[in-house]
């Protein structure tokens, strides 16, 4: 059986908390730069792998596809075509 943990019990966070975090220590520092430095860490961690992501990416991501293999009509349009 596989034991269920919090994210912060994981060793995660929420990255709209550390973002808050960081502008509060770094106010001066402009929004664009903390993502990029956010970025970049991220990336020297992890090599860049996403290993967890929201479920809702994958069902998005599938939703992508479908669109644009033309599987999905646009809900915008009657006839699939782009208004």
């Amino acid at each position: 059986m596989v034991e269920r943990f919090t994210l912060e019990d994981g060793g995660y966070i929420m990255y709209a908390d550390m973002l808050d975090r960081l502008r509060a220590r770094f106010p001066s520092v402009p929004a664009w730069r903390l993502d990029q430095i956010v970025t970049a860490e991220h990336d020297a961690i992890t090599g860049g792998i996403l290993r967890i992501v929201p479920a809702e990416v994958e069902s998005g991501a599938v939703e992508m596809l479908l669109r644009e293999q033309g599987e999905l009509e646009d809900p915008l349009t009657d006839d699939g075509e782009v208004a």
